[in-house]
């Protein structure tokens, strides 16, 4: 397994709690909102934000204090949920991922290769409603090194549905077409990973929404939301 931990001047998500927060709170939205939950976040936490040192049993101690529900409204300034059928508050999401995290007994970034591919870990978290599919996971697993996932959201979707003309590609079966086919570039292009495949398949996507809601522009009085760069790159 290909994994890498990335220095501190690379990453927009320096500690662990961090990764758990954007993780849980970028799916299925867009990642403004994401970035802004997390700045927020970063602003009520003040200079402690900056530390390598902020562990994952130091962030839950803040529910000691805050209710989720206060931790939605207070602290994260962001109250969506998991999912509009049953879900939970993303901010009680984020403190049961955190407590899966824990029940590892990793508290950093510097011990988090012990979670890949761990089925208990991985079992405690597809049980947190909203995070059945798998996406968040994988997606967790990038943030925090791991070049060898993908995450399958709705921009990944869309371009692999434009290439194939199949209209019913899973996240799945969607990780599954992005690993296979850079296997089939690897040998052009020694270096690439899924990883560096989905974040180019991301951009190329953000790119294109851009130019069509540039040409659009003078046809629409409400401007079209684009998704900003969602990766810690």
């Amino acid at each position: 397994m290909s994994f890498s931990l990335f220095k501190f001047a690379q990453l927009i998500v320096p500690y662990l709690p961090l990764c758990i927060i954007d993780t849980v709170f970028s799916i299925g939205v867009s990642y403004i909102s994401t970035r802004n939950t997390v700045d927020r976040f970063c602003k009520f936490l003040g200079t402690e934000s900056t530390s390598e040192s902020f562990s994952v049993s130091h962030f839950l101690s803040l529910y000691h204090t805050y209710s989720p529900q206060r931790m939605a409204a207070e602290v994260f300034g962001n109250q969506q949920r998991t999912s509009t059928v049953n879900g939970i508050l993303k901010a009680e999401a984020v403190r049961r991922f955190s407590g899966a995290v824990r029940a590892q007994k990793v508290e950093y970034l510097k011990n988090v290769i012990s979670l890949v591919d761990n089925e208990e870990f991985e079992n405690s978290i597809l049980n947190i409603p909203g995070q059945r599919s798998g996406v968040s996971l994988r997606y967790f697993y990038m943030l925090i090194g791991s070049d060898d996932f993908v995450k399958p959201d709705r921009m990944i979707l869309r371009f692999l549905e434009s290439a194939t003309g199949c209209k019913s590609i899973t996240p799945d079966l969607a990780y599954k077409i992005v690993r296979s086919v850079c296997e089939l570039l690897r040998d052009s292009f020694p270096n690439m990973t899924p990883r560096l495949l989905d974040n180019t398949i991301w951009r190329f996507q953000s790119q294109e929404a851009r130019e069509n809601a540039g040409k659009n522009k003078g046809r629409c009085h409400e401007g079209v939301f684009i998704h900003s760069n969602r990766r810690c790159q």
